[in-house]
């Protein structure tokens, strides 16, 4: 009996050494670095340059000088980084923070001009107080360590910099959130709290018949179930913005990540660079062009066939109550069977391959994509069905529509042409005087444009995919190009006042030399994805440029554009 005590005392001993060590290692939640206030003053040196404005860095110090009244920045070494991290060993959430300085006092100094006071409480410790909320301040080793708790500034480390893994060197100003490291009790009240308050909205409403509830319910349940799975399964999320005065871009990326092992981390593998059919959709000079390309997951397949099977179930629940005859119920159905079976099968097929382009020019907008699909004979059955019904209901639409008006490259080509009204000017002035819509399907693919001559076109993409048959590209890129979507602005804005600023923009865009593109691409990382918003020189001139001329434009505004070839 006494060896059992005792092994159950020994056993005891350890389980709680291990809980109070479990307790005491601290996880880190949230990273906030930021690069050092000489990086930040070089990056909007240049931006002001880019922009017209050379003072721009100089006016911030200008300003800064003033609210300090006239100390300045005393104190603080402007050449090393910033850095705040929040933690957590299960119970609490400490949070840490660190300056770096040549004079502490010196800084003190001039914090204290914004109503914050400041005591010393131990060698060398500050407390320091603003509105009732007190910090702890200690300087060590040329860094002024920051901490809820006297206690606290023993757990920063002597290079308080390793806290930052590097963000600094990358990023003017980064975040970093670990999802993974959130304490499961926090994380369940979190997903209970959502849940309660998406019950709120799951109760039946008045006139909502059973079926129509049970499939919401359902729907919702779906929605939420993904989300907890969500919360489950992230390991971290990243926020980093920064000017690269090398390349004259900006960027902003943003990193997600699964745990190992997850369903999200399976999701994440599927995001490859790969092969598409669609790459003659990425025209040079267009407003907006957009790839994708990808292989679905297992998890990807099951979401999305169950998504369709709720909209299928929708759909044809919504049919029952529009009081259509026995003939035109089996018509409707039908079409939307085959509609659906087609998205369906697609989806089995787990190939993502689709392309987009629109281009705008002057009294035109065209718009065409491209897409693998499976199925596409039934597609096309549906198309047809849906072209004959709207001739039978009004004769002007047999008149418009040309049903296997043209096959192109082995895709057959269904059209409609609309003539705008005289009485819509102003639409007639965006579109074009005819409005055209173009339905292409192929073996393995179909097509869909519209705008005035989207025909032309989706051919000009068709050639070039097929010159480029197979290309490789990222899992996804979008083009935004400015210069285009600036110029039809300015020649379509029927106001004065809204289309003066681009006209004044279009003789600086000649000067661009092509950088006036906005690009937001995504690529694979461990366990993830990383998207990138990169915008490049030529638009972050033209940002400091309009603001210049908004400024100085009179407040009736300008008489008239300025010459293209000196536009200020």
């Amino acid at each position: 009996m006494q060896k059992t005590l005792l092994s159950t005392l020994a056993i005891a001993i350890l389980l709680g050494a291990s809980g109070i060590c479990s307790a005491q290692e601290k996880t880190t939640l949230v990273t906030v670095a930021f690069s050092g206030y000489d990086e930040i003053r070089a990056d909007l040196d240049f931006l002001g340059k880019l922009g017209g404005n050379p003072g721009l860095a100089q006016g911030m110090e200008g300003l800064l000088t003033l609210m300090t009244q006239g100390k300045g920045l005393a104190g603080l070494d402007k050449s090393k980084p910033w850095g705040m991290v929040v933690q957590t060993d299960g119970q609490e959430f400490p949070v840490f923070g660190f300056i770096p300085v040549t004079d502490l006092k010196a800084l003190m100094a001039v914090v204290e001009k914004f109503d914050i006071e400041s005591e010393e409480v131990d060698d060398g410790v500050l407390k320091i107080t603003k509105e009732g909320q007190n910090l702890y301040v200690k300087e060590k080793d040329g860094w002024a360590l920051i901490a809820q708790s006297a206690e606290g500034l023993e757990d920063l480390p002597d290079d308080p910099v390793v806290l930052l893994a590097g963000l600094h060197k990358k990023y003017d100003i980064a975040v970093r959130a670990s999802i993974k490291n959130i304490p499961q009790p926090i994380r369940q009240m979190l997903i209970e709290q959502m849940k309660v308050g998406t019950q709120i909205g799951m109760q039946q409403m008045p006139g909502e018949d059973d079926d129509d509830y049970a499939i919401r319910t359902g729907m919702t349940k779906k929605a939420i179930d993904q989300a907890v799975a969500m919360i489950n399964e992230l390991d971290e999320l990243l926020l980093g913005l920064a000017v690269d005065r090398n390349s004259g871009t900006s960027y902003l990326d943003i990193d997600i990540t699964a745990q190992s092992g997850t369903t999200l981390a399976e999701r994440f593998a599927q995001i490859v660079p790969g092969k598409t059919n669609f790459a003659g959709f990425e025209m040079p000079g267009a407003a907006m062009t957009a790839i994708r390309v990808g292989t679905l997951s297992d998890a990807d397949v099951a979401q999305a066939k169950s998504n369709i099977a709720d909209v299928r179930t929708i759909a044809l629940a919504g049919l029952k109550e529009e009081g259509l005859s026995d003939e035109e119920l089996e018509l409707a159905t039908g079409l939307i069977n085959d509609l659906l079976d087609v998205l369906d099968k697609s989806i089995e097929s787990k190939k993502v391959d689709l392309g987009i382009v629109l281009t705008l020019d002057p009294g035109a907008i065209n718009f065409a994509a491209g897409m693998a699909l499976a199925e596409t004979a039934k597609l096309e059955k549906v198309v047809k069905q849906l072209a004959q019904l709207a001739q039978q209901e009004n004769p002007d639409v047999a008149k418009a529509t040309k049903l296997d008006a043209e096959t192109y490259q082995g895709i057959r080509f269904h059209v409609m042409s609309v003539t705008v009204p005289d009485t819509e000017e102003e639409v007639a002035k965006l579109l074009g005087e005819t409005l055209t819509v173009v339905v292409g399907i192929g073996n393995d693919s179909a097509y869909l444009a519209a705008g005035s001559d989207p025909l032309k076109l989706l051919k000009e993409a068709i050639d070039k995919s097929e010159s480029e048959t197979g290309k490789t590209v990222p899992p996804a890129r979008v083009v935004v190009t400015v210069t285009p979507i600036v110029k039809w602005v300015a020649e379509t804005a029927g106001d004065d006042m809204v289309k003066q600023m681009p006209a004044m923009l279009v003789g600086l865009l000649k000067q661009l030399s092509g950088k006036d593109h906005i690009t937001m691409t995504t690529k694979p990382i461990p366990n993830g994805a990383s998207t990138r918003i990169e915008i490049e020189e030529g638009i972050l001139k033209l940002i400091g440029q309009a603001g210049q001329m908004a400024g100085a434009m009179p407040p009736g505004g300008a008489t008239s554009a300025p010459a293209e070839d000196n536009p200020f």
